[in-house]
């Protein structure tokens, strides 16, 4: 069997999720159409169907390599559009559980851009490919279910219901997002919806536009994040334009405000001066927006004995994860990177497709275990935050806080952890022996650095 062999392939969604699964299917169908709600404009903006756009997002090394590797030359596209090269060593400045991170020279850079241009620039690549054709402006009411299998979608467009049609394919890959309607049409079909996790977070964002002020400083990106209880935390991030974004974020209701002064005072109140004295010095070029998000949801596909052939699920329709860290795009990656593995493995065996859900949910499952296992267990630091909780999580907390408190003086250990935290190294690589022992020697590592500050302090005095 050979590569464009399978016939149509029908995605619903043209988010990220939905872009990266049209370009593998590309090269296993002789066609594949995206079905998007949202009219796309001929430039980068954010889009209404997307209003996590208009904050602070970052495309994580796990999801830029996919992404760089599905598309030849993206990211000095990206580059040349604007975007910001970023060495997690050396360009970012941290302060996380009361210390700040090391600064050193780091083996992985990532691109700080907006979301509206990673989305738009992928979105270009996908649609100049001769098999690929994008519906804009149209809605999905359900699939169509001929008893076997899925055999295609309903579709109106978005504004005049009158303009039902049908459309046939193979394949359907449903990537609508969080509030995708599969559960519920799996029930009208006569199947079982799938199990859910919930974690109930609360978390609430205010996101302001900068223009970047030309005074020196020794970081492109800052972190600040409040050590629980406390529910505060901040980032800003350098964008195209020469501009930054400062996402506020509050967990459990504690919300940023969207009026200017009461934006900055929630910046001042963070445990460290730094992102509010950036912040004064730079000028506004937005009135904060909100956004909110009340809980990571995760749908366990892999676990229903039976499901209709023909049809996928992936993206947030999947998973969604807590936004504060940044793994939507490079999990949607990774899904990506499943279905290809799925179908190079139908293609070498001349196996169909009557089956492919089987193993592609098992693949998908696995994948979605790494982010969501970091996100719940942070999620979980606060005793607000509701969902089942693992057996050993308090221990797990007391040692990651022991990682992040060894990363102020060990360069080795904040290199790990970066590795981790963009999904290129599982959560286990923070206990291999190497890391064990640095954490466990770093309390003198630090006490003697807060000796040596403490002199130098005396001796400026002096």
């Amino acid at each position: 069997m050979e590569r464009n062999s399978f016939g149509e392939a029908i995605v619903i969604g043209g988010s990220m999720a939905g872009l990266l699964a049209a370009r593998v299917l590309a090269d296993y169908f002789k066609t594949v159409t995206v079905i998007e709600r949202d009219e796309r404009s001929e430039r980068p903006e954010p889009r209404r169907g997307v209003p996590q756009g208009r904050h602070a997002h970052g495309l994580l090394l796990r999801g830029q390599d996919t992404i760089c590797r599905l598309f030849s030359g993206v990211r000095e596209e990206l580059l040349a559009a604007g975007a910001t090269p970023v060495n997690m060593g050396r360009d970012v400045k941290w302060f996380h559980f009361d210390v700040w991170k090391c600064r050193y020279h780091s083996a992985l850079d990532f691109i700080s851009a907006s979301r509206p241009l990673i989305e738009w620039t992928v979105a270009e690549r996908v649609r100049r490919l001769p098999n690929v054709k994008i519906m804009q402006g149209w809605t999905v009411e359900s699939v169509v279910y001929d008893g076997h299998s899925v055999s295609g979608v309903r579709l109106h467009r978005r504004d005049d219901r009158a303009t039902e049609q049908r459309l046939n394919a193979d394949l359907v890959i449903d990537a609508s997002g969080r509030a995708s309607q599969i559960p519920q049409q799996l029930r009208v079909l006569g199947f079982e919806r799938p199990e859910e996790s919930a974690v109930r977070i609360d978390v609430g964002y205010a996101s302001c536009l900068f223009r970047a002020p030309n005074t020196s400083r020794d970081w492109k990106a800052l972190y600040v994040v409040s050590q629980p209880p406390a529910k505060r935390g901040a980032l800003i991030l350098p964008l195209e334009g020469n501009r930054w974004i400062c996402t506020l974020v509050g967990m459990h209701g504690d919300h940023p405000p969207t009026d200017l002064a009461g934006y900055m005072a929630f910046a001042k109140s963070l445990p460290v001066p730094d992102m509010y004295e950036a912040l004064r010095s730079a000028e506004p070029l937005s009135e904060p927006v909100r956004y909110g998000f009340p809980a990571g949801l995760r749908r366990h596909y892999e676990k229903l004995r039976r499901f209709p052939p023909g049809l996928l699920v992936l993206g947030d329709a999947l998973c969604s994860f807590n936004p504060v860290y940044g793994q939507g795009m490079s999990a949607a990656s990774m899904y990506a990177d499943a279905l290809n593995a799925c179908l190079q493995e139908r293609v070498a065996t001349g196996w169909s497709l009557t089956d492919l859900w089987r193993p592609f949910f098992r693949e998908v499952a696995r994948a979605a275990d790494r982010p969501w296992q970091l996100a719940t267990g942070e999620d979980f630091r606060f005793a607000e935050t509701t969902g089942t909780r693992g057996r050993a999580l308090k221990l797990l907390h007391w040692y990651t806080e022991k990682v992040q408190k060894a990363a102020s003086v060990s360069p080795q250990v904040t290199e790990r952890f970066y590795e981790v935290m963009h999904l290129l190294k599982a959560p286990t690589a923070l206990f291999t022996p190497a890391i064990v022992w640095k954490v466990a020697t770093s309390g003198k590592a630090r006490r003697n650095t807060r000796r040596a500050m403490d002199q130098a302090s005396v001796a400026l005095r002096l």
